[in-house]
């Protein structure tokens, strides 16, 4: 005999609980927050505009990550989680910005908030966001290959790249040393265009991986690193890099040399003055100029004080 029973499931909202969380570590500071994507007045955000965003969820459930609506455009997420502990979402971008300046956003996830700021230009990436292939190898690694500069007091320096290999998480780099004992590890996705070092970047001591070079996107382009850390007269810095496409396809005489197809990469360094909010130390800022089937040709530091520089003068790419 069948007996009647009351029906239970998600659309009646039987067993659904609202998940509980913060943006924020146990110290009560913000966790990491990154922007993805180019952002460019009257261009509407599609999927490569989005926020990845660390939130530690103490209880599963619905839940519901998003922004305030600043020139435009907004960002935000809501999905069921069952599995508590730190993760990060992707908050999807909407809108379109309205005007090229620096926009600063509120996150919000239950009672906690973070801030970040998100940079919209008004030049539309490569004429209008088609991101180009990979086009040519920047930065050779084959073995024995040389690499000669001299610094702005005459002083030369020797990169030599070695058959040596190195496998960090399953990612292989081939080893660069120089006839300062110095030693560098390289990798690159020449079907992607992408170039990586491994090591440690400025103050941070931490090894990580960074992507110091990418030949396909476009002019203006531009990504960051993780967020670092180092410390001043005993007071903790929080701080992370940003590479930017400052000019393609240039041509520069380096040394008597007239090299052309150069891609001149921007580095600025992003130091943060409360959570989620960055600000650009200009005086730290460097570029690095790449030369197709060459390399690293220049590297500049104008607003040090005096101005350092290296430039290329002999190189020998091993075909």
């Amino acid at each position: 005999m069948l007996a009647c029973s009351k029906e239970t499931s998600f659309e009646s909202g039987f067993g659904i609980s609202t998940a509980s969380g913060t943006l924020k570590d146990s110290f009560g500071n913000c966790q990491d927050i990154s922007v993805v994507g180019n952002y460019v007045v009257d261009s509407t955000l599609d999927d490569s505009n989005y926020l990845m965003v660390t939130a530690t969820i103490t209880q599963g459930g619905t839940y519901k990550i998003f922004s305030d609506t600043a020139n435009g455009y907004w960002f935000k997420d809501s999905s069921y989680i069952l599995t508590p502990g730190t993760q990060t979402f992707k908050l999807k971008g909407y809108g379109k910005p309205i005007l090229p300046l620096t926009s600063v956003f509120t996150i919000y996830f239950n009672t906690s908030y973070c801030s970040l700021s998100v940079i919209a230009t008004s030049l539309p990436p490569n004429g209008g966001g088609i991101v180009t292939p990979p086009s040519g190898n920047y930065f050779p690694t084959t073995a024995n290959s040389t690499w000669t500069y001299y610094d702005q007091t005459g002083d030369s320096i020797t990169y030599s790249a070695t058959s040596l290999t190195a496998t960090i998480a399953t990612k292989t780099y081939k080893l660069f040393v120089s006839d300062k004992k110095d030693s560098v590890l390289y990798r690159k996705d020449s079907l992607q265009g992408e170039y990586f070092s491994y090591g440690t970047f400025a103050a941070d001591s931490r090894l990580i991986e960074y992507k110091f070079l990418d030949d396909k996107v476009a002019l203006n382009s531009f990504w960051e690193t993780d967020t670092l850390s180092t410390s001043t007269l005993g007071l903790p810095i929080i701080y992370k890099i940003r590479f930017t496409i400052d000019a393609k396809n240039n041509q520069y005489n380096i040394n008597g040399n007239v090299l052309d197809s150069v891609i001149k990469v921007k580095q600025e360094i992003l130091v943060q003055v409360s959570p989620g909010l960055f600000t650009i130390q200009p005086t730290a800022t460097a570029y690095s100029y790449y030369a197709k089937k060459i390399g690293l040709v220049w590297l500049d530091f104008p607003n040090y004080s005096p101005a350092q520089a290296l430039k290329i003068k002999r190189w020998n790419i091993i075909k």
